[in-house]
């Protein structure tokens, strides 16, 4: 029996020393308006369930609403970065979600054709320099995933990515 019990205590002891935590930010750009978009929150939501069902330490912040004040875009990151570091997580994730809804009939509703693309930007906190950029374009649209389906779908691909980036590096997933 105490055998099996230092085993069990050496695994976890093991999964605490490589697992990583990290914060997700993310920022909804080209939109109208100071709203956020529940397409957002859908994103957000999908990504922080994938790593919290496999036993990581998430957070976030506030979702962004970026407009064309850089340098206020810019503040807001910073104080989120703080807080992440505060928090002891060791990365930082933001996920900028480009919209398109200029010609959108429904441009707050969780459609994937409002989304034109997505930015991820992985940050080591502890080293303050990114460790890993990406590009996420949509899949091509179809009746069956203009909806929220089609969202988490996509958000799923960008958390997918992250985990092999975070594997990659030695984080437990």
């Amino acid at each position: 029996m105490k055998k099996q019990l230092f085993a069990l205590a050496l695994s976890l002891m093991s999964f605490c020393a490589f697992s990583r935590s990290f914060s997700l930010q993310v920022v909804q750009k080209n939109t109208p308006g100071d709203q956020i978009f529940d397409s957002s929150y859908v994103v957000e939501q999908t990504i922080l369930d994938h790593f919290f069902d496999r036993g990581m330490i998430v957070s976030n912040n506030s979702v962004l609403v970026s407009k064309d004040d850089a340098a206020k875009e810019k503040t807001d990151l910073r104080r989120s970065m703080i807080e992440a570091k505060i928090g002891s997580m060791d990365l930082f994730v933001k996920l900028s979600l480009n919209y398109s809804v200029l010609d959108s009939a429904n441009p707050t509703a969780v459609l994937l054709s409002n989304i034109k693309s997505a930015d991820l930007e992985i940050v080591s906190l502890n080293e303050n320099k990114t460790i890993c950029k990406g590009k996420f374009t949509p899949p091509a649209l179809t009746d069956l995933n203009n909806n929220r389906s089609g969202v988490e779908d996509f958000a799923a691909d960008i958390a997918n990515k992250i985990q092999a980036e975070l594997a990659e590096r030695g984080g437990a997933i």
